[in-house]
Formats: C-alpha cells, structure tokens, sequence
C-alpha cells in the first residue's frame, strides 16, 4: 500500500499515511485538529525487495540496535561506507539522533578504557570518479566557457 502525505490548511500540519488508490482520492482528517486535510504531491521514493532502512537484529527488549540498521544496495551510492549507511538509515528511521549519541558513547566508553579507535575506513577504487570535473572533457568545458564569459 502506498504512502501518501496530506496537508492541513487551518494548523499547517503535514501528515503521512498509508492508503490504498482509492482512499488516497479522499481527504483526511488532521490528527493534531480534525480537520479535513488535502492530499498533497511529495517526494517519490521506490522500494524494491527489503525496506528501504532494514533492522537486521533485534536488541535486547526488543529494538534493534541503531547502529545495526542497513539500506538496501539499490538505495545505497557505491561510495558510501557501511558506517555512513548505518546513520542514513537510522535517520530515515527518524532515529539519528539515537544513532549519533550511542556512536558517541561507545566511543566515550572505549576512550576510557584506553582502547584505541578503529583503523580508517577502506576507500573504494572500482574505476570511475564521483564528480563530474574528474572528467577531463567536462573540465576542459566548463574552463572555456568561464574564459568566454570573463571576456564578455
């Protein structure tokens, strides 16, 4: 079922929810005043397989550690190490300031106990660059068409 979003005109409140095609026509109550809300266009995300912030392992009384959240590998840019995914699914889970406080903690917890930190996180080196100027042609471009407009 699809996720939808609404707008409340009177407390301008915007709401999530799921519905079907055919509920998503009809308006919505505001959960904060009552009112009758609008639905209004957001941002499209597509979810293929797994959610799009899994929880691998539930923690002890029930919620997953934080710090174990994962994206899927449709989600997740090639350049971004398993630590920075861990953080962008905490915070699409709206736990990121859970995530950064228990990361800071354990860090606080190991500082203590004189336990040096981790070594650097592996950089990546598949064969292609993640910025448009790693292009030489683009450089070369833009470069030129700079000199074009300083002369003007």
């Amino acid at each position: 079922m699809p996720l939808y979003e609404w707008h409340c005109a009177r407390c301008d409140r915007c709401f999530e929810g799921l519905a079907s095609f055919e509920e998503a026509k009809r308006t919505r109550a505001c959960p904060a005043c009552g009112r009758s809300s609008r639905r209004v266009m957001s941002a499209a995300a597509l979810q293929l397989g797994r959610a799009a912030a899994t929880e691998d392992r539930p923690a002890r009384g029930g919620r997953t550690d934080v710090t174990k959240l994962r994206v899927p590998t449709v989600a997740r840019p090639c350049w971004m190490d398993d630590r920075s995914a861990s953080r962008f699914a905490a915070y699409k889970q709206g736990r990121g300031a859970e995530y950064d406080d228990t990361v800071a903690a354990r860090a606080e917890k190991k500082r203590e106990r004189g336990i040096a930190a981790g070594p650097a996180p592996a950089r990546h080196d598949h064969g292609h660059a993640h910025s448009p100027l790693a292009d030489p042609g683009v450089r070369a471009r833009r470069a030129a068409a700079a000199r074009r407009n300083a002369a003007r």
